[in-house]
């Protein structure tokens, strides 16, 4: 190999984007081990997130569309874009993931950086050392918290989107059907009153439906059944709560849609595969939990 001189390109890159924002969040390294307990329903409500699959295989759902991931996958979760995850039981999956604030794109809502229409999924191809290769060293970057952190972090964050925006190829999706629309329409409302108490029968008359063939339908494209689906939403929420906020077990589960705190156990270790305590310890750790209003203040107001 010889040397290859650098050429500048004058020629401005669109979508631009402002960088002076952009924080990192978190950044965190998921293995094979970890990803066995499933993550429900969720979103991210004060940031976005990028996740990298290093290797395994498993399904990831975003939206009403369910993904197919493999070692290069990248998955870009808008802010506020719900979806949930798991793992291939036999492979299993690992990835790494970080939350990023900050981001506005003209014509785009402040997190949003794949726009409607375009798969959240994106496939690295022959950039897939480089990118994992960013995302490592944002980990090792904030896990050593070395002096001229902030500013290293900051290159390589900013590296990391520029590859995602300006080098990877989009893919366009299919059109919601109209008889979808409805259904979507009816697991949106889900996702904002999940803590109130909503019965099929009461989602199948907002879907004018009967109450089979929207429990039906509602299975058919969203992969759960609708009360199935409430109650991932509300473990979802919970797994957010125990590992971004210092409240209790009892506040979370108020949180969540259950007053009664042996249900809210039972119904999140028959998910997790293990008690939300063990949970949050498992995910956390004793030194972090101790200062997570520190670490998150922005997620706590």
């Amino acid at each position: 190999m010889g040397v290859v001189y650098y050429k500048q390109n004058k020629n401005i890159l669109e979508p631009h984007l402002s960088w002076e924002g952009m924080r990192l969040v978190y950044v965190s390294f998921n293995d094979s081990k970890e990803t066995l307990t499933p993550t429900a329903v969720h979103c991210h409500e004060n940031n976005l997130e990028l996740q990298y699959i290093c290797g395994g295989r498993g399904n990831i759902r975003i939206g009403r569309r369910l993904y197919e991931v493999q070692k290069g996958d990248i998955l870009v979760y808008n802010q506020g874009k719900f979806h949930d995850e798991s793992a291939d039981p036999q492979e299993g999956l690992w990835f790494y993931n970080c939350g990023v604030t900050g981001i506005s794109l003209p014509g785009q809502s402040e997190g949003v950086l794949i726009e409607r229409g375009i798969s959240p999924r994106l496939h690295a191809g022959e950039l897939s050392e480089e990118i994992e290769s960013l995302f490592r060293l944002l980990y090792i970057e904030v896990d050593r918290n070395l002096p001229k952190n902030d500013e290293i972090t900051q290159a390589v964050l900013r590296a990391l989107v520029e590859i995602i925006l300006y080098r990877l190829p989009r893919e366009k999706q299919p059109p919601s059907k109209e008889k979808e629309r409805l259904l979507i329409d009816c697991k949106d409302y889900i996702d904002c009153h999940f803590t109130e108490e909503l019965t099929v029968e009461k989602l199948a008359e907002r879907s004018h439906m009967s109450v089979s063939g929207f429990a039906h339908q509602f299975k058919k494209i969203f992969g759960f059944p609708p009360i199935q689906y409430i109650i991932r939403r509300r473990i979802g929420q919970a797994q957010t709560l125990l590992i971004t906020t210092d409240l209790s077990i009892t506040e979370v589960s108020v949180r969540v849609g259950y007053d009664n705190i042996s249900y809210f156990n039972n119904q999140f270790k028959r998910f997790a595969g293990m008690s939300p305590q063990s949970y949050r310890k498992y995910k956390v750790g004793e030194r972090q939990f101790k200062n997570l209003n520190k670490l998150v203040p922005h997620l706590n107001s």
